[in-house]
């Protein structure tokens, strides 16, 4: 999802941008040195339905790719303010989704209401832990605090909030061109709402095969994921693979949980049309 982090920067950045106001004060003084680029992408994802589905689904998306640094802000798989940035502590933006699901698409879920897209937006407090090696490597220690909301593009509501320290290890590429990688490994936890959204069963949907079932708030599982480009002129390549493990989870013994692990395999292509120089 982290690329659909990338169009929902630049929606964000072209509405902060009015000219007179007082948010184009407030980019202008964020954007001081920056560097750029800008161009189109493709990313084709094949991931479960939620964590714990047995059924995947495919999709193919096309948006506008954009990455900038500047003395205040990054723009890259998502927003991050250097308002509050020391060698070794930094404060970020973090984001994720959850796709929208069709319940007759799902066999445990036939009968019960749809699945919203999910959007899930909030802080991060980054910890570098080899603050003073080359930037080109970097170990941290994320913890993202994230708020989530389920919308159908009419009407949107709270769905509970999510917290997921992971530990992080991102190279960067040395040149304009070659390889570059980041792995995560994690855990997540969410609150009871968060995991009722997902795999509560009520009493009118219940059935003999699918008995009423609330989720408690808790531990919800644990994760690793790499992501790896390489970059070729004005071509750059990528995957994104991630692991979930959620058997030991509050919600694991949920009728709507069929599998204990799950996989997101995912290939992109990014077009830089144009970059400064």
């Amino acid at each position: 999802m982290n690329k659909i982090l990338q169009y929902s920067s630049l929606v964000l950045l072209t509405v902060l941008y009015t000219p007179g106001s007082a948010a184009q004060d407030f980019l202008d003084y964020m954007l001081q040195g920056m560097v750029w680029e800008i161009g189109a992408g493709v990313l084709g994802l094949s991931l479960p339905l939620y964590p714990g589905s047995t059924q995947n689904a495919g999709y193919v998306i096309p948006y506008p790719y954009l990455k900038l640094e500047s003395k205040y802000l990054d723009v890259n798989r998502g927003i991050e303010g250097k308002l509050f940035r020391s060698s070794r502590v930094r404060f970020s933006v973090s984001g994720d989704l959850g796709v929208p699901v069709d319940s007759k698409d799902s066999t445990v879920r036939r009968g019960m209401p749809d699945l919203d897209l999910v959007l899930q937006f909030g802080p991060s407090l980054d910890v570098v832990f080899n603050a003073d090696k080359p930037k080109k490597r970097e170990f941290r220690l994320e913890l993202p605090l994230r708020l989530a909301i389920a919308t159908d593009g009419y009407s949107s509501r709270n769905t509970g909030w999510l917290f997921e320290p992971r530990l992080a290890y991102e190279a960067t590429r040395r040149n304009r061109a070659g390889w570059s990688y980041e792995f995560l490994a994690g855990f997540r936890f969410a609150t009871e709402k968060f995991h009722n959204y997902y795999y509560e069963v009520a009493p009118q949907y219940a059935t003999p095969e699918r008995p009423q079932y609330t989720a408690a708030g808790g531990y919800g599982g644990a994760f690793t994921e790499l992501i790896a480009s390489w970059r070729r002129k004005d071509l750059i390549y990528y995957t994104w693979l991630r692991y979930q493990y959620i058997g030991n989870a509050v919600y694991a013994d949920s009728p709507l949980v069929e599998i204990d692990d799950s996989f997101l395999i995912g290939i992109g292509l990014n077009w830089i049309i144009a970059e400064s120089l």
